[in-house]
């Protein structure tokens, strides 16, 4: 009869603890002062433990599964925005050589069925929005695709969903997922986030570029747009912006770990203990350009 995997993951766990815990044979000679005063945190060994578990039901789940392409292919008009929403999965976007969006999203697991994940489609007022939409637990709540985003739980699902994307010049691309990297280099504009990964992005301009745990990387071509204001923050990693030499903006960045260096010397650099900051107007000013970072540091170059 085979063991069942729960059970074989509580045993291995249960056998590698006793290794941990079984105190040698000189620990039993040591004072009654000293046992007093030693103390476990359970609760963390139960999450690691816990992830532990993950990882072997990972290995012993099988080969990844990959399911067939979803491909979609579709006009949308000028000044409108193309957005597209993932969970688990890098997304990389390129300038299109014609006047349609094309996006294929490719789709693998090991535990979970890949096909368990829908790619939706929704045709909007402001555009189109596109989702990876993961089997709903709760059916009071469930999971949906929405513009600007609707309730998405992944609930454990190991699916994971790279999209890749040909963006229009007069399109603009939003593009949002939780776990995973998103590269960008179009002539449009772009608003990216995630939270666990890196960003890179160069783009005609840039509303957003924001990240928890990755470096940003960003290169702004135009500087036309001079309403749009810009945002690139991070919480650990370094920002480096690119702008062009003739752009209007009034900027200011702040790191609390790091350094900050500008090409453009009217961006004044404060340099002191604990947090550093700069700020400066650019040309004319106009729209406001914002850097934070807390671990890492922040890189204002000229751009060609």
């Amino acid at each position: 009869m085979k063991t069942p995997r729960s059970a074989f993951i509580f045993l291995t766990a249960l056998t590698f603890s006793g290794a941990l815990l079984a105190p040698a044979h000189a620990e039993e000679r040591k004072s009654a002062k000293h046992k007093e005063s030693a103390s476990w945190n359970f609760d963390s060994f139960g999450d690691w433990f816990q992830e532990m578990g993950e990882g072997l039901a990972d290995t012993f789940s099988g080969p990844r599964r990959t399911a067939a392409p979803f491909k979609w292919t579709g006009k949308i008009a000028a000044g409108k925005t193309f957005e597209v929403r993932g969970i688990n999965g890098k997304m990389r976007a390129t300038a299109a050589s014609g006047p349609e969006v094309e996006l294929v999203a490719i789709r693998s697991g090991r535990r979970n069925d890949p096909e368990s994940v829908k790619i939706e489609v929704v045709p909007h007022a402001g555009g189109v929005t596109v989702c990876a939409v993961y089997p709903s637990r709760d059916a009071a709540r469930p999971n949906e695709c929405k513009p600007g985003g609707g309730h998405m739980n992944t609930r454990n699902n190991d699916v994971n969903v790279e999209f890749e994307l040909r963006i229009p010049k007069d399109v603009n691309f939003e593009g949002r997922t939780v776990n995973g990297s998103i590269e960008a280099d179009i002539e449009g504009r772009a608003a990216l986030s995630t939270v666990n990964g890196r960003i890179e992005v160069v783009a005609g301009t840039l509303t957003e570029a924001t990240t928890v745990n990755g470096s940003i990387k960003a290169e702004v071509k135009s500087a036309a747009n001079p309403a749009d204001d810009i945002k690139l923050s991070t919480v650990n990693g370094s920002v480096h912006l690119s702008l062009p030499e003739d752009v209007n903006a009034d900027v200011s960045a702040k790191t609390v770990n790091g350094g900050i260096t500008s090409d453009f010397t009217e961006i004044e650099v404060r340099k002191k203990w604990g947090p550093r900051s700069a700020e400066g107007r650019l040309g004319h000013g106009g729209r406001e350009l914002e850097l934070a970072t807390v671990n890492g540091g922040i890189r204002i170059t000229k751009g060609n």
